[in-house]
């Protein structure tokens, strides 16, 4: 079974055949530490946020799909060792990432997988529409 791609996320020049159902761009953990002290007082040392801390979880829920060629692709990316990839959205965001894990899973529909995938930012480029300095 074949749909034809109208996703607006993309992995280098590869498309996601849907919008994915599950996507989290934004997950950045802060660098920060809390110390209990004396008499009830807290040091908390805030060291703030920094891109490469940065992972994106993306995925297709129970209802977007990814076609054979895509998974083929992605398949292809993440075994390439050491490799990066530009992921662009439609929210204007474009990061530098590596595939930290993509997991397909079959289903009776033809040649449609559902999958979730994990991406490590390695940089962002444009975050929101806006070109992001470091």
């Amino acid at each position: 079974m074949t749909i034809t791609a109208r996703g607006t996320v993309y992995l280098d020049d590869v498309q996601l055949t849907t919008d994915p159902q599950v996507y989290q761009p934004l997950r950045w953990p802060k660098r920060v530490s809390v110390h209990q002290g004396i008499g009830g007082s807290v040091t908390i040392q805030d060291f703030g946020t920094y891109p490469a801390d940065g992972k994106i979880t993306i995925g297709s829920g129970s209802g977007g799909f990814l076609e054979q060629g895509v998974v083929d692709d992605l398949v292809g990316m993440k075994n390439a060792r050491g490799a990066t990839y530009t992921l662009e959205d439609w929210l204007g965001n474009e990061f530098e990432v590596f595939i930290l894990s993509f997991d397909p899973e079959p289903t009776f529909i033809g040649s449609l997988w559902r999958y979730t995938m994990e991406l490590q930012i390695v940089e962002i480029i444009t975050l929101l529409g806006t070109s992001y300095g470091e």
